[in-house]
């Protein structure tokens, strides 16, 4: 027969190996994460509300991969990497495929920051979040590598702190 002690230490066991899976996260976002196909709906663009862009092809010429990156004006480290990403297109990797996603966030503040700030890559309003709830989004910045296609290859949470960061990233996988 089994004692209520060994039945309370299993599930105890049990317990803390559930909250340590809940709580490591990357792993287990990575791999529902990496290989889903971003869509963009009926999306527009912060610099012309009246243009819609439906498709990855609508922004990225030929094979090139796409640093999608969510960010909003009222985020300090969004703010702090605009300038980054800013001197990787158009310094370091000219021509490179960026393209922003309005986080929660309004257009005019957000039109502001993007000339204020240097974001000349185009920006998706995601003003019914369709965008953004493909993804685990819950903070700001936060960037996807995709392909062409929209497939994600690899993803960062968080602000990027140098341009050799981001060439590292998206030379990634």
């Amino acid at each position: 027969m089994i004692s209520v002690a060994r039945i309370r230490r299993a599930a105890v066991a049990l317990l803390a190996a559930s909250l340590i899976a809940a709580c490591s996260g990357s792993a287990t976002s990575s791999d529902t994460l990496i290989g889903r196909t971003m869509r963009i709906g009926e999306a527009h663009p912060l610099s012309d509300p009246t243009t819609t862009i439906t498709s990855w092809p609508d922004v990225a010429g030929g094979d090139q991969r796409i640093l999608l990156n969510f960010w909003a004006s009222w985020c300090i480290p969004c703010r702090d990497e605009i300038p980054l990403l800013f001197d990787y297109t158009s310094s370091f990797a000219p021509g490179a495929t960026v393209l922003g996603v309005l986080y929660k966030d309004s257009v005019a503040p957000a039109a502001a920051t993007a000339a204020e700030l240097g974001a000349t890559w185009e920006t998706l309003i995601d003003a019914d979040g369709a965008i953004a709830a493909q993804v685990p989004v819950n903070a700001a910045p936060l960037t996807l590598l995709l392909d062409a296609n929209g497939v994600v290859l690899d993803y960062r949470v968080g602000p990027f702190t140098s341009v050799a960061e981001i060439a590292e990233f998206a030379d990634g996988p």
